[in-house]
């Protein structure tokens, strides 16, 4: 299995036009993790903990002390009753703030794994890995609240919070990344190797998926202190 780095349109994500997005049935689900609890632990896994803001912004912060390989890891993904496939995801999302940047690794990226089938597998533990980052060239004002996503563009009402949304338009994939492939999990990354002092916030992470039929469900996991 080869590994291919190639900037491309979302091709297992837009099956689904953005008209069609329009008029379909929405389903809303809104959910929060608190710091400090079990649920915290599920969702930041073993990667560094996150701590509250001292400011009193809303949200996870990191902070990168020291120049090391410290990093983390925000999952916002599990099955429920049945799989998601590649092809029916719509839209991921990402509430984020960059409060030092010295570089395109002070920034995080989105990641889908897809479940191990035992053919073919890109990695140990999943099929194929999909990354979403963004151009480098791509203008972040420090402190500024932004909401990264990944797939189709959202639709200016599931864009709660009304933050600028910026698109991460550079994939990086590792497998075949097939449309019916069953996604395994679903995570926000920082970049291990970012320089002593990154500090990141990341007050919600999303998804939107649509379902044969139709149907669109959009989610939001709110990250509080």
């Amino acid at each position: 299995m080869t590994s291919l780095t190639q900037k491309r349109t979302h091709a297992h994500m837009n099956k689904i036009s953005q008209s069609s997005q329009l008029l379909d049935p929405i389903l809303y689900h809104t959910g929060q993790v608190k710091i400090g609890t079990a649920s915290q632990a599920s969702v930041s896994g073993a990667e560094q903990a996150p701590i509250a803001c001292p400011d009193g912004r809303d949200g996870w912060l990191f902070i990168k002390a020291i120049a090391d390989t410290a990093k983390f890891n925000y999952y916002f993904y599990g099955q429920g009753s049945s799989p998601i496939l590649l092809n029916e995801i719509s839209s991921l999302l990402c509430d984020v703030t960059i409060d030092n940047y010295q570089g395109i690794n002070s920034l995080p990226f989105i990641i889908i794994y897809t479940k191990p089938t035992g053919v073919g597998d890109a990695g140990v533990w999943y099929h194929s890995k999909i990354i979403y980052t963004m151009n480098s060239d791509e203008k972040i004002l420090l402190g500024e609240g932004v909401t990264f996503y990944g797939g189709l563009k959202p639709n200016i009402h599931s864009n709660m919070n009304g933050k600028r949304l910026i698109e991460c338009n550079t994939l990086i994939t590792s497998g075949d990344a097939l449309p019916t492939e069953e996604v395994l999990t679903i995570a926000l990354h920082s970049d291990s190797g970012s320089p002593a002092s990154t500090q990141i916030l990341v007050s919600s992470l999303g998804l939107d998926i649509i379902l044969s039929g139709g149907k669109k469900i959009e989610t939001r996991l709110k990250l509080v202190n």
